[in-house]
């Protein structure tokens, strides 16, 4: 089971969850704990130019911007309080370190773009989170749109 913001708002709407958000409309009528999977979405970003004496074969200059999409457990009495303790968990992990080239990097937090409350046990194959996509592509242009990046396993 999913739990909402609001009625109205659309399976996987980050507007909408932010939206809400921002309007007082997140659900707070639990007083129990329990699990919630959030989405939340990081930029990868790389700065300075590389060492040259680092160089090697796997170095590649392309101007690719990364993205990370993760979905984090999080142990908290609402939807509004999972969100919170996400963007918490997620802005102290902004770290900066430097890579094998001699950069800077730094996981920078994007957004939380959506809470799933986990009602399965936790356990080997408990659903820790779902979204619901509807579209009019054919299920291969789905595919191909959303889930390119993915190998086969």
């Amino acid at each position: 089971m999913l739990y909402y913001f609001s009625k109205q708002r659309t399976v996987c709407d980050p507007a909408a969850l932010k939206s809400n958000l921002n309007k007082g409309g997140a659900m707070e009528y639990k007083s129990s704990w329990d699990y919630f999977g959030v989405k939340i979405i990081k930029q990868i970003l790389v700065e300075d130019m590389p060492d040259p004496a680092c160089l090697d074969e796997l170095y590649k200059e392309d101007g690719i911007q990364c993205f990370e999409e993760s979905v984090l457990l999080v142990h908290a009495q609402s939807i509004n309080h999972a969100h919170k303790i996400a963007r918490k968990m997620s802005e102290e992990g902004e770290v900066a370190y430097l890579n094998s080239y001699g950069q800077q990097v730094t996981w920078k937090l994007m957004d939380i773009v959506d809470c799933f409350q986990i009602v399965d046990k936790l356990g080997s194959g408990a659903e820790v989170y779902s979204c619901l996509h509807s579209t009019d592509d054919s299920a291969k242009n789905f595919m191909a749109k959303w889930f390119s990046h993915t190998d086969k396993l």
